[in-house]
């Protein structure tokens, strides 16, 4: 069995590192050993055999159903490692004011925008954002913050593909935003109507998740406190 690797031997020394699990390779002569990937470089594989001795060989040594393997390998690890980036902005619509009853009322649109970066030299494919966005919608009138109710949205969105250096942009679902005041000379009614205050409705926050295929590559929130306070 070893026969195989001596014949592209070029670093025999023992190590000691975190890699995939132990599995049968096969060089394109269809000799066979048992190893595991431990580092891919271009198109230098570093392997570790059974015998726990490692050897670096180049990937067109391996059969093409290895070699897919081995690339399926270095991407999911690079995706592990910071491969995508994230970040999160919010976005407003044009706002629209009108009066009625002594109250003046101000609508409009808000959504959070995630952007993606891919950090790699590969464009990355079959990329699944889910989100859960927290919004607060504030009473009208009423006398504390804490009379108002917190809505709960999920969503997702899909990347075919993620080009290498480049970044999408993803808006979320929007959600209808008000604030109210009241006018100048106008008070609310009731005996302690001077008390009520102005309302103003807000995203409190997002959680996001990125996957590719099925692997949970990147997880993120703000504020970041989100993920301990919620249950997605």
């Amino acid at each position: 069995m070893y026969r195989f690797i001596t014949q592209f031997i070029w670093i025999l020394v023992p190590i000691f590192c975190i890699g995939s699990e132990y599995r049968t390779f096969t060089d394109q002569q269809g000799r066979e050993m048992e190893a595991k990937v431990t580092q891919v470089s271009g198109d230098d594989v570093f392997i570790e055999r059974s015998d726990r001795l490692a050897t670096k060989v180049s990937i067109s040594v391996f059969s093409e159903e290895d070699q897919g393997y081995i690339h399926q390998w270095a991407l999911e690890e690079s995706l592990k490692n910071g491969a995508i980036e994230m970040r999160f902005c919010d976005r407003e619509s044009d706002k629209s004011s009108s009066s009625c009853g002594g109250i003046k009322s101000t609508t409009f649109d808000a959504h959070y925008e995630v952007v993606l970066k891919n950090t790699t030299d590969q464009a990355i494919g079959n990329i699944r954002v889910e989100y859960l966005i927290l919004k607060f919608t504030d009473e009208v009138a009423a006398k504390k913050r804490s009379m108002g109710e917190m809505e709960r949205k999920k969503g997702t969105k899909q990347i075919e593909q993620l080009l290498s250096r480049s970044e999408k942009r993803l808006a979320t679902d929007s959600f209808p935003m008000l604030e109210t005041q009241l006018l100048s000379g106008w008070r609310w009614s009731g005996h302690d109507g001077g008390k009520a205050r102005e309302s103003k409705d807000k995203l409190e926050g997002i959680w996001v998740k990125v996957y590719v295929d099925d692997l949970l590559v990147l997880e993120d929130s703000r504020p970041q406190s989100l993920v301990r306070k919620e249950v997605w």
